[in-house]
């Protein structure tokens, strides 16, 4: 699997929940929000590693 299909897969899930969280905050308590909001923040932290990842592993690749 490419890292452009994971890194659009990532983006797809976060704007699922931001959408969610959007579409009916009447019915979420703060624990809810919080809940939701860390969720979307660790799809940003992995799309982050994701990269770094590849970056690291092509500087290596440069590097032989």
């Amino acid at each position: 699997m490419r890292i452009e299909s994971l890194l659009a897969r990532l983006d797809e899930e976060q704007a699922r929940l931001a959408r969610s969280a959007i579409g009916q905050p009447q019915n979420r308590d703060a624990f809810e929000y919080g809940r939701v909001v860390g969720m979307y923040a660790g799809l940003e932290q992995a799309k982050s590693v994701l990269i770094e990842l590849v970056a690291e592993k092509d500087r290596k690749d440069l590097d032989l």
